[in-house]
């Protein structure tokens, strides 16, 4: 029931419109019975006494009442549409609204698929009901009770037996509903698996190609299709089971009224004219009880999806502005890690470790560290998509937790590892975080990210649509496409992580000689396994399992046994090979 209540609670701003229907509804029930008293007035009074032009007054009347239901039956329809419409872009327009301000972790345990079952299967079920199903409910209330004293009022004892069977019926629907509600929530759950599959196989497609793998996927898609195709017969066969029971019931009411009324007829208690009214009204009695099965079908569908909506509802950012927060009249980019600790929910490992470091305004720090060492972990802090579970880190003095979070991300340009493209065209996508960016600046961050001159290459240049997740660009397209994104934005605070890492050695050089320019003034952390990188960075900063456990300059970690010294003589050997070869080759040139 309080799902319920709060689904209804969503026709509270439509009350005008809703208020409308009703009364629609209202003028179509009593429109419900003009029918059957017009034929009842031709068969009792009219053919009695061979009054033909009464017959035809009351045919004209028929056809005038036939087109007024057209009419309020139109109207009925569109508006419950249109209700139904309302409620389900305001609800789908708070649910995204509310998703936008839920941290990256949340959807990594949620898992897309289930995000997107929720929006648009489970969505369309809560309007079905909200925008038909509540509608119906009082519609069938309206019709049920000015038929039912109609017709009470014509003779009671028939309506009496009209109704006997109506206690089975009720019984039967009950049994529906009991059954009914877990067999629809298991069909949205496993839906919601299917979807999540299906949205996986999508975006990892080349990764199946690449691991010859798509047999394994066919049967991890049949597996999940089957549940879904079982749930739902289990789900069909409750519904098979009560369809025909329910209709038998109907039958039953149908022939009980036939039988008694015709009894009434012969011994002279009612005339032929009510026994044909109570024979045509008797299906809007019906009816209504009927349509509670299937209103119930249509209930328990939304009732299942309701919780799954209401969980996304309900989700508490982790990560939102405190009362109070305040933003910085100009920030200098001077950022101190204090004994910063942070844990990921439900593991318990640290992913850092009482990690202090200071970076100074304008300096350019690097960080290196091998796989898992804490280093994208640790940058992920600074624009707050993960919050230290231990320590602080502030900004010019003042806690990242104290400054409004949409300023703080604004004074950051990121690139990350993962360089996500929009289904939009190049220019949308350098100007994301700067709309309003005109063509030479957009052009400018494309030459200073080494991207103008493919752009000039491509069919409509910065007019070209690259496609769902550029998928119509190489990956050192779309890294220096992110990197031109971020730069144009001019943040006071630039981070890097491995931004260079899916282009070649020529074209990094030339991106670096770039962001040599960018970079002076502000403060830029780099993340990069490419030593050449981070060679000219004002210091770098060793990482391993969570911790820093080295800083300094270039030549002063290259000088003294360790890990960047390892790593720097096994990329010197490999470039020694390189450059072996090229002078191999060129002799057979010659």
């Amino acid at each position: 029931m309080a799902n319920l209540r709060r689904l209804l609670s969503y026709l509270r701003p439509h009350i005008p419109l809703a208020v409308f229907v009703v009364l629609v509804m209202l003028l179509g029930s009593l429109l419900e019975i003009s029918p059957a008293m017009l034929v009842r007035r031709i068969l009792d009074e009219a053919l009695p006494h061979r009054d033909m032009g009464l017959v035809v007054k009351l045919c004209l009347w028929y056809i005038g009442v036939y087109f007024i239901r057209g009419l309020t039956n139109y109207v009925q329809w569109y508006a419950s549409e249109l209700m139904g419409q309302k409620v389900t872009y305001d609800l789908r327009r708070k649910i995204h609204s509310h998703l936008q301000t839920l941290p990256p972790s949340y959807y990594s345990s949620m898992g897309t698929g289930q995000v997107m079952s929720r929006l648009t299967s489970d969505v369309e079920s809560v309007q079905s009901f909200i925008g038909w199903g509540a509608l119906l409910l009082v519609n069938m209330v309206i019709m049920f009770s000015i038929v039912a004293t109609y017709l009470a009022t014509l003779e009671w004892r028939l309506m009496i037996m009209t109704c006997a069977s109506y206690p089975f019926l009720l019984r039967m629907v009950f049994w529906f509903d009991r059954n009914i509600r877990p067999a629809w929530k298991n069909v949205r759950e496993v839906t919601g698996k299917l979807t999540e599959m299906l949205q996986e196989n999508v975006v990892g497609i080349r990764v199946v190609k690449a691991f010859a793998r798509e047999p394994h996927q066919i049967e991890v898609f049949r597996e999940k299709n089957t549940a879904l195709y079982q749930a739902n017969l289990d789900r069909a066969a409750i519904e098979a089971k009560a369809q025909p029971v329910l209709e038998f019931l109907s039958g039953l009411s149908t022939i009980s009224m036939l039988g008694y009324g015709a009894f009434l007829v012969m011994s002279g208690r009612i005339t032929v004219g009510v026994l044909f009214a109570f024979y045509q009204l008797t299906w809007s009695l019906i009816w209504p009880i009927r349509m509670l099965g299937w209103l119930v079908n249509m209930a328990e569908q939304a009732l299942a999806a309701a919780p799954r909506l209401f969980e996304l509802l309900d989700a508490v950012p982790s990560i939102a502005n405190k009362p109070g927060a305040i933003t910085l009249p100009d920030i200098k980019g001077h950022i101190v890690f204090e004994n910063v600790s942070f844990t990921f929910p439900g593991d318990s490992r640290e992913a850092l470790k009482d990690v202090n470091l200071e970076i100074f305004p304008g300096e350019t720090v690097a960080i290196v560290g091998g796989t898992g060492s804490g280093k994208s972990t640790l940058i992920n802090l600074i624009p707050r998509f993960l919050d230290p579970t231990g320590g602080r880190i502030t900004l010019d003095g003042v806690d990242l937790k104290d400054l409004d979070l949409r300023f703080l991300r604004q004074s950051i340009g990121l690139v990350l590892q993962d360089n996500f493209l929009f289904s939009a065209t190049v220019r949308e996508n350098i100007a994301l975080g700067k709309p309003e960016a005109t063509d030479e600046e957009i052009e400018r961050a494309a030459r200073l990210a080494q991207a103008a001159e493919f752009i000039d290459e491509l069919p409509k240049k910065y007019e070209t649509p690259v496609g769902e997740r550029g998928i119509g660009l190489s990956g050192g397209q779309k890294q220096r496409i992110a990197l031109a994104r971020a730069l144009l934005v001019n943040p006071k605070i630039l981070i890097l992580d491995e931004a260079t890492s899916s282009v070649d050695t020529e074209t990094e050089h030339l991106i670096q000689e770039g962001l040599m320019e960018v970079m002076r003034g502000r403060t830029s952390i780099v993340i990069a396994k490419r030593l050449s990188t981070v060679r000219n960075a004002d210091k770098i900063v060793i990482m391993d399992k969570g911790r820093i456990t080295r800083v300094g300059t270039h030549e002063e970690l290259l000088a003294e046994e360790g890990f960047y010294r390892r790593l720097f003589e096994s990329q010197f050997a490999e470039e020694d090979v390189v450059k072996a070869l090229e002078m191999e080759l060129g002799k057979e040139g010659h």
